[in-house]
């Protein structure tokens, strides 16, 4: 026999159940949310600055010529070394067996080389100066990389939002026309068509989402995060990004050729295989060096002086002297170097021409690219305002059958792609400003205006 089961305080309050469980949802969301990374422009170019891989290389060739610079500074000191040996002695028949002891130390400073070392030095400290310039354009370009990405979710939220604003319209024409069709105002072509256009934003909806997480990985690569960290992407106030007044061409050029770090880095290359030319030129000078040397020995065979006697008095000896080597056939290894370095020489020359050229081709194509994105934003603001009064006349008109759905449909879709058009063209004069700057050298400086007030907060 069963029996009943009397219900509880909860159970008899089940308003009370539905607020708990909401009170609970609610606390786990924002428990995820508050563990999602937050980020705003600056920071994210700051972040990636600091764990992009490519930014740490950078700073590992710097440090490998710090280490380098040490290395070269190291040859103008002496070299000091000490050597030992002890022996034991065994003989056969009468002779007695014996112990012998030797220590000898050396010192060598070198006086001349043919100013290979001082050569050494002057390219160690160019190269040094070179892997600085060479760091600093990788941290602009890991910047306008990082910049770029953040730009690229941006403008996809926002793409995202004109199709789910698309799509919430469609639904609602769509629960119009049925109605009216139930009325009989309207043809059954019309629900049908309806129907497929509302079927057609959710996949157009569908596409702008894969294309902001797209974005979003993409901007996680940049700042060496897994993709499945959770981010959230900080609207940035770009209007501190000034505008270029009336820009021109081959100002922008000399700019970039004083401001541009890599083309610094490869001058200082240039420099770096001079110096290389004369350190190998040095095979060709005599070299000098002083050595200074002390050492004492012990032998078993002298039974009449003791360890000590023989080591501190009898067998202590020093020597200093000079060496001097003056080649006079070296199978050509000098002269073989000598060409080598004068090649590398060349083919720095040539490389650093070659940059040159390109800068120009950069800030040509940038300027113009910038100059396009302007008209291009000014032609899709004017556009998209137009297509909205379109479309609210052609609502208006369908509303009281003074026009076909096709119509209708024709307008909407007009007024979906200007929205589209405008937030690219908006987004893409930023992104264009960037490109000018990174291109001319100076992009830390276009940033800092954004950055600043983030850094102040």
């Amino acid at each position: 026999m069963s029996v009943p089961r009397q219900p509880g305080k909860l159970t008899k309050h089940p308003l009370l159940i539905i607020v708990l469980l909401c009170a609970a949802l609610s606390g786990t969301a924002g428990a995820v949310s508050a563990e999602a990374l937050q980020l705003t422009l600056g920071e994210a170019v700051r972040m990636a600055q600091q764990r992009n891989p490519d930014a740490s290389l950078a700073r590992n060739g710097e440090e490998s010529a710090q280490v380098a610079l040490q290395r070269a500074r190291g040859a103008f000191l002496p070299d000091l070394e000490a050597s030992g040996a002890a022996t034991e002695q065994y003989e056969h028949g009468d002779s007695a067996d014996y112990a012998t002891t030797s220590l000898k130390t050396r010192a060598t400073l070198n006086l001349f080389n043919g100013f290979a070392d001082s050569a050494a030095l002057a390219a160690s400290q160019l190269q040094l100066s070179a892997s600085s310039a060479e760091l600093k354009r990788q941290l602009q370009t890991t910047a306008f990389e990082a910049a770029t990405r953040f730009i690229a979710v941006l403008t996809s939220k926002e793409l995202v939002l004109v199709e789910k604003e698309n799509l919430e319209n469609q639904q609602l024409l769509l629960e119009q026309i049925g109605a009216w069709y139930q009325a009989g105002s309207r043809s059954l072509t019309d629900l049908y068509r309806q129907q497929a256009e509302t079927a057609q934003a959710e996949l157009d909806l569908l596409q702008a989402r894969r294309n902001l997480e797209v974005a979003r990985v993409e901007l996680l690569q940049t700042l060496a995060l897994p993709p499945s960290t959770e981010l959230v992407v900080l609207p940035a106030e770009f209007e501190g990004m000034n505008a270029l007044q009336d820009p021109d061409l081959e100002q922008l050029y000399q700019q970039a050729l004083q401001s541009r770090p890599d083309l610094q880095a490869k001058a200082l290359q240039v420099e770096v295989a001079g110096e290389g030319i004369r350190e190998a030129k040095s095979g060709y000078l005599p070299r000098l060096d002083l050595f200074a040397e002390a050492g004492s020995s012990y032998s078993g065979l002298n039974d009449g002086r003791s360890f000590n006697d023989q080591f501190t008095d009898d067998n202590l000896g020093t020597a200093v002297g000079l060496t001097l080597n003056i080649p006079l056939f070296d199978r050509d290894q000098t002269r073989t170097s000598v060409a080598q370095a004068r090649i590398e020489q060349a083919d720095a020359s040539a490389e650093q021409a070659r940059l040159r050229y390109q800068v120009g081709v950069e800030i040509g194509q940038a300027l113009a690219d910038y100059q396009t994105a302007q008209k291009q934003a000014e032609v899709t603001l004017t556009q998209l305002k137009a297509a909205r009064q379109a479309l609210a006349a052609a609502e208006e008109r369908y509303a009281v059958g003074a026009s076909t759905w096709t119509d209708l449909s024709d307008t909407r879709t007009a007024f979906v792609l200007a929205s589209s058009n405008e937030i690219n063209a908006r987004y893409q004069v930023l992104q264009q400003r960037l490109a000018l700057a990174f291109y001319r050298g100076d992009i830390e400086q276009v940033l800092s205006n954004t950055l600043q007030p983030e850094k102040q907060s």
